[in-house]
């Protein structure tokens, strides 16, 4: 390919991307949710990029995302939420029922959260029923600190064979909800 197909394409692929990214930030900053789900049927795992922007302050979110007796309020499919063990507010371990649907058993893990106050939670497994389950939440202040962008990014497999497309179609189902509960309740907790 001559050199200047190369950079035509080079730059096709660019613009695209941009776009994508464009699009993506439109969708978010209006409010919609936006998850993107990758599957890999040989390691049975799954990974998500999700974002979210909530009319409220990181602090808000924060306290909300924070609040592990309060998720199974917020949040449908999570029946419990204990906290295990504290950290003095640098981690926690927490314990998590999680009943995703009546095709799947319910799901115990036991994680470790690491936090960097008001800005970034981090967790990973530490027992339980998944192989695999690690990641974060990320807030990022917008709109002058009146707002969030809630960024979430994770890597899931279960401890039991599940078909790829059940996972996919879990994922892409529940975490547009769980973005839209994470934000319902921040916005109630600006209110007050």
């Amino acid at each position: 390919m001559p050199a200047p197909t190369r950079i035509a394409a080079g730059l096709s692929c660019v613009l695209l991307i941009a776009a994508s990214y464009g699009a993506e930030a439109a969708r978010a900053g209006g409010g919609e949710p936006v998850v993107h789900v990758r599957t890999d049927a040989a390691a049975n795992t799954a990974q998500i990029r999700a974002v979210i922007d909530i009319a409220a302050a990181p602090a808000v979110v924060w306290a909300v995302l924070t609040d592990c007796p309060r998720m199974p309020r917020i949040i449908a499919n999570l029946e419990s939420c204990k906290v295990v063990q504290s950290g003095g507010g640098k981690w926690d371990i927490q314990e998590h029922v999680i009943n995703w649907s009546v095709l799947f058993p319910k799901l115990r893990t036991v994680m470790r959260n690491t936090y960097e106050f008001g800005h970034r939670l981090m967790f990973k497994r530490v027992s339980g029923d998944m192989r695999v389950s690690e990641g974060e939440w990320r807030l990022e202040p917008a709109a002058n600190g009146s707002a969030t962008r809630l960024s979430y990014s994770a890597k899931f497999a279960p401890d039991f064979p599940v078909p790829q497309f059940m996972i996919e179609q879990a994922i892409n189902t529940d975490m547009p909800n769980v973005l839209r509960a994470i934000r319902k309740a921040s916005l109630e907790a600006g209110k007050k």
